[in-house]
């Protein structure tokens, strides 16, 4: 199995390729980042094109396809990628083969509430698509006329399994999605804080010094899908998008495993861009692994925050951290925090090796 983290700005986009039983290279994506993950405006306004256009090229060229695309929630930085894709490509529905996505309309079904219209999700569609979807069309009715969802809702303590691939899913609970469905408004697009505010210019120690965990409350986050994927029932993985590590701890602690029974997993894909209110010293100890991923560019929101950073360097000091943006360490990490733990390393999370 390979997993690559696309460079997805303050995003998530992360693609896993591994070969089925019959050797076919089979492909799932999480999440698409926000919308310059695949396209932006370049000096004097020319297109630049990011990873996630240049995965869809590469998967074209070799006549392959994004098998199972996972969106964990509804979050610009972790859905627009994809539309934007979807309203630059007339064929984009070609290269995907099915869609998980935990969709307002999804949720509603399944709690038999009514839909919250913040929830619908607008396509502007080029004139030259084929399909009979018009110009302005939602997401969730591209997907229905292109047959890529089938109407599954994903919750925590349900399991799915495709081959040789086993998903545990610990988030969201039903509360969470509840909420999603009836107090969830689309969040000020402006929003945004320096990375200053991260605490970069204290050192591990005088972060851990100062700790007090509170924990997320955002609604949005809150609904995010996180799982473990176990491959070939041996190699476990947890991914936990933007969720609220109260409910996957509580899940945790649903399938057995704790502080003293530790899920070992190969790696963690942190939470939230390495925020500190998404991942507690309480769940850290929940996870055996010495191999911590961060999503992130730091240039917004505070993330990844240093003392999230100390939280897993306390709790295991032989940590492997490792940044889709390695160029991060320079910024985040001082020469008093080798002196004061010498142990822990950091790398391009591109050279994870598992």
């Amino acid at each position: 199995m390979n997993v690559k983290f696309l460079k997805a700005f303050n995003g998530d986009a992360i693609l896993i390729s591994y070969r089925d039983k019959d050797g076919v290279r089979r492909n799932i994506l999480i999440d698409g980042g926000p919308s310059q993950t695949y396209l932006r405006k370049g000096k004097k306004g020319k297109p630049e094109y990011g990873e996630l256009h240049l995965l869809v090229q590469e998967l074209r060229c070799q006549d392959l396809k994004i098998d199972l695309l996972i969106l964990t929630h509804v979050d610009d930085d972790h859905i627009d990628g994809i539309l934007s894709w979807i309203q630059d490509d007339s064929r984009a529905h070609e290269v995907i083969g099915k869609v998980w996505f935990n969709s307002g309309k999804i949720i509603a079904a399944h709690l038999a509430m009514a839909e919250n219209p913040e929830l619908e999700i607008s396509l502007h569609i080029k004139a030259d698509y084929k399909t009979s979807i018009p110009q302005g069309a939602t997401f969730n009715k591209w997907l229905e006329e292109n047959n890529l969802i089938d109407g599954i809702v994903i919750f925590g303590g349900k399991s799915i399994e495709l081959g040789e691939l086993k998903f545990e899913f610990l988030s969201p609970d039903i509360d969470k999605m509840t909420k999603l469905l009836t107090l969830w408004k689309k969040e000020d697009p402006n929003y945004n804080t320096s990375a200053k505010y991260a605490g970069y210019s204290e050192t591990l120690k005088e972060c851990l010094a100062k700790d007090t965990f509170e924990e997320d409350d955002r609604v949005a986050n809150g609904s995010s899908i996180a799982f473990i994927l176990t491959y070939k029932n041996q190699d476990k993985y947890l991914f936990l998008g933007d969720s609220h590590p109260g409910v996957v701890l509580k899940q945790l602690n649903e399938l057995g495993y704790n502080k003293s029974n530790p899920l070992p997993v190969k790696f963690v894909k942190i939470s939230h861009h390495g925020s500190k209110a998404n991942t507690s010293s309480e769940l850290l100890r929940a996870i055996a692994t010495d191999r911590y991923v961060i999503s992130a560019h730091g240039l917004s929101h505070g993330h990844p925050d240093k003392v999230l950073l100390a939280r897993i360097i306390e709790n295991n000091p032989e940590s492997r951290i490792y940044f889709n943006y390695p160029e991060l360490t320079g910024l985040i990490f001082n020469p008093q925090d080798r002196i004061d733990y010498n142990k822990f390393q950091f790398f391009d999370a591109n050279d994870i090796n598992i």
